[in-house]
């Protein structure tokens, strides 16, 4: 079948996607069609690799993997507490009380389209390489390797999220079948691919970030590397990203390897300010700890979309951090807050607004928390009885504290400049202290969550005294919705707590109740998805 989309358009878009409309990717979707003999040069696959990129941000609206991921985990762990009152339709108390029988929610249509848009472009990289060898253009040399091991790397990031989005845990059921593994340009407009075994899909992970490491560069290098190259993904990252998928198998010596080869060098010390991985904009612009980050910025090749975590859980609105979300329906739980020391009736809150709304409304600068620990202090809120301007939160009679790590940086619209820090090295220390724990190596693992602590301004933990309980609460603490807790009980093979969920008990970690349905999206065309 011959493509609606001549190449020469196709390409013509993806350079010039920065001034796009909402309806670029629903035509662009095409291109997973596009034969991989028409690609004409180096830079065409340096800008199919940059609309994979986009591809993963969403390409309108709340369309997109990269940010809404952590909402699916938010909302099925423990951290999180639903305000049903500000909630705009009934399958966000679907998903927080883990009723997982519906494949109608657009969420997960969206993430679904999003990562396998982005795959399929990545596919046509590796696709080229594999059956033609580099192009002998200027830029086939020196860009050939980094191309395709950036592709594996984002393909493999897509394949990561989805399937532990839409498949039992890892170790719970290997046989079962998951998501659609491609892997190859498809030619065919209804191929109707099945489903690959978790297995199967955890395999292919393994095989292709270790293929992504040899072929990535160290670092950006200006005499050799795209402008646009200095904020994706390098060798840190599929390192990285290969430590979190053998911690998810379980395969703790195997994650700990990795894990010290991206401290041992201290190319991203701990010595910024919590705020510091959060706060940046602009291309090249990053907290020292940042391994990895998503940008937001302008240039004739890029600009990725913001993540739109924040609107759901966030403190501060899309868009202008000076006023406060009127979307956000997801605060931090008191089980969260009480297991970590950060109960809500006992935060002391300053810079409370002298009057109530609608009187006045409280802004980014107010509902400040005084804490020794900076983490607490910089990155959350806490907003009393009253002060809430939200019509349905006004009525509160108690403290609730918000989650402040998102929209940052202040401005009239949507599109604002700004960084999101997807990999943190703070992640490894800390994955890092419950192996070395785990294996008895009680000085390492302290060692390992000292850093974390002083990094936060708390005194560190005597080897002596440091427990399981210690390490997991650090990490909750640290990572709390950045996408983390509910997987990193699964790969621990512990229970998942139920949170503020009074109808509802401790969960094993290998239940199915965690696995959602592939999206109607999916299979209402595809019957091989069924």
């Amino acid at each position: 079948m011959k493509n609606i989309f001549s190449y020469t358009s196709l390409i013509a878009l993806l350079f010039l996607f920065s001034a796009c409309d909402e309806d670029f990717f629903d035509d662009a979707r095409q291109q997973s069609n596009v034969a991989s003999d028409s690609w004409g040069s180096t830079l065409d696959l340096e800008r199919l690799v940059a609309g994979a990129y986009y591809g993963v941000s969403g390409y309108a609206g709340f369309r997109g993997l990269h940010g809404l991921q952590g909402v699916h985990e938010a909302f099925m762990s423990d951290i999180g507490l639903l305000h049903v009152s500000g909630a705009t339709g009934d399958w966000e108390q679907d998903l927080y009380n883990r009723r997982n029988a519906r494949n109608d929610i657009f969420l997960y249509g969206s993430m679904w389209s999003g990562g396998y848009q982005a795959a399929a472009l990545c596919n046509e990289v590796v696709g080229w390489v594999e059956k033609n060898g580099a192009f002998k253009d200027q830029y086939g040399p020196t860009w050939t390797d980094r191309l395709v091991g950036e592709s594996l790397f984002l393909r493999s990031w897509v394949y990561f999220h989805l399937v532990r989005m839409h498949a039992p845990a890892y170790g719970a059921n290997n046989s079962a079948p998951s998501i659609i593994l491609n892997l190859q340009p498809s030619k065919e407009p209804f191929a109707n691919p099945g489903r690959a075994t978790v297995q199967q899909v955890y395999d292919q992970l393994l095989k292709d970030l270790e293929q992504a490491i040899r072929l990535l560069p160290e670092t950006y290098n200006a005499q050799r590397d795209p402008l646009e190259y200095q904020d994706r993904a390098n060798r840190d990252a599929a390192r990285f990203l290969l430590a979190q998928v053998h911690f998810q198998m379980k395969s703790y010596a195997k994650a700990k390897e990795q894990i010290d080869l991206l401290i041992a060098p201290n190319r991203y010390p701990m010595t910024d300010d919590p705020i510091e991985a959060w706060n940046k904009t602009g291309l090249a612009q990053k907290g020292k700890e940042v391994v990895w980050q998503y940008v937001q910025y302008s240039t004739s090749q890029q600009q990725w979309k913001g993540s739109p975590a924040g609107a759901y859980f966030g403190f501060t609105a899309r868009g202008n951090s000076s006023q406060i979300n009127g979307g956000r329906i997801m605060s931090a739980s008191d089980a969260f807050l009480k297991t970590v020391g950060w109960d809500a009736d006992k935060l002391r809150v300053t810079n409370v607004p002298a009057n109530r709304p609608p009187g006045t409304l409280g802004t980014q600068t107010n509902f400040t928390i005084d804490n020794p620990d900076k983490r607490v202090a910089q990155l959350w809120r806490a907003i009393p009885a009253g002060f809430d301007p939200r019509t349905e939160f006004t009525g509160y009679t108690r403290t609730y504290v918000w989650c402040n790590k998102w929209n940052r940086i202040a401005g009239p619209t949507n599109n604002n400049l700004f960084s999101l820090p997807l990999m943190r090295i703070a992640e490894m220390y800390l994955t890092r202290a419950i192996i070395r724990f785990n294996e008895g190596d009680r000085k390492g693992a302290a060692d390992d969550l000292n850093v974390v602590r002083r990094r936060a301004g708390l005194t560190a933990i005597a080897e002596a005294d440091i427990t399981a309980n210690e390490i997991h609460n650090e990490r909750m603490r640290e990572l709390a919705f950045e996408n983390d807790r509910l997987y990193y009980l699964q790969a621990l093979s512990l229970p998942i707590p139920a949170g503020d969920r009074a109808d509802q008990a401790t969960i094993p970690w290998n239940s199915d109740k965690f696995a959602m349905p592939l999206p109607n999206t999916e299979v209402d065309v595809n019957p091989g998805a069924r």
